[in-house]
């Protein structure tokens, strides 16, 4: 598991994540909405809303420290 990718952003909203993975879609050439890919975070609210419209088909699970 390596982090690949982090951005800084004024504030975090659904406007700032759709750009970050659209960024990250670019960047890393996902393909197929996401299928055959695992992402894992902290589930921020925007983030989920974003992983949903742009890699539906991408798996999307809970960071463990966030989970305790």
């Amino acid at each position: 598991m390596y982090p690949v990718a982090w951005a800084v952003v004024e504030k975090e909203t659904n406007d700032s994540w759709k750009w970050f993975i659209a960024l990250l879609i670019r960047d890393l050439d996902i393909n197929d909405q996401g299928e055959g890919w695992v992402f894992i975070s902290d589930q921020q609210k925007g983030l989920i809303n974003s992983m949903r419209d742009y890699l539906p088909k991408a798996e999307h699970r809970k960071c463990a420290r966030h989970i305790y």
